[in-house]
């Protein structure tokens, strides 16, 4: 007893009386006999576990199908960035065009004047080049 308290384990309890082959028996093979209390123990911890490994399964079985609805959430977010990402580029060369045509120099412009000792006016289109712009 010094020794199971010492290891730790602590072991008293009735395990029942388990025979081989007792008299009365005809077996074919060796066998283990237990008494019927604890044959019908055993088999209602085994149903107990299996009713319990139930549970578990479906429990399983539903996350899994949780992840998997996330994981097409994932791939669905995915390529609307990836479509998001192709029209910010898009809409970033087109104003970056748009910025080079504005830097150019030339242009073509309207002008409007009045000449006050002919009292004429007149207007006109040309091609104009900018020295300094404000």
């Amino acid at each position: 007893m010094t020794a199971l308290f010492a290891a730790g384990t602590v072991c008293w309890g009735d395990t029942g009386k388990i025979e081989l082959r007792p008299k009365g028996y005809a077996l074919t093979n060796e066998a283990y006999v237990v008494p019927l209390q604890d044959g019908r123990d055993t088999v209602e911890i085994m149903e107990s576990q299996a009713a319990e490994l139930g549970v578990l399964r479906r429990h399983v079985f539903s996350q899994d199908r949780i992840v998997d609805t996330i994981s097409a959430d994932i791939v669905a977010l995915e390529s609307a960035v990836a479509k998001e990402r192709e029209a910010w580029l898009n809409s970033s060369q087109k104003l970056q065009r748009q910025n080079e045509k504005l830097r150019s120099p030339w242009s073509i412009g309207a002008f409007a004047g009045y000449d006050a000792i002919h009292r004429e006016a007149c207007v006109g289109v040309g091609l104009v080049y900018s020295f300094w712009r404000f």
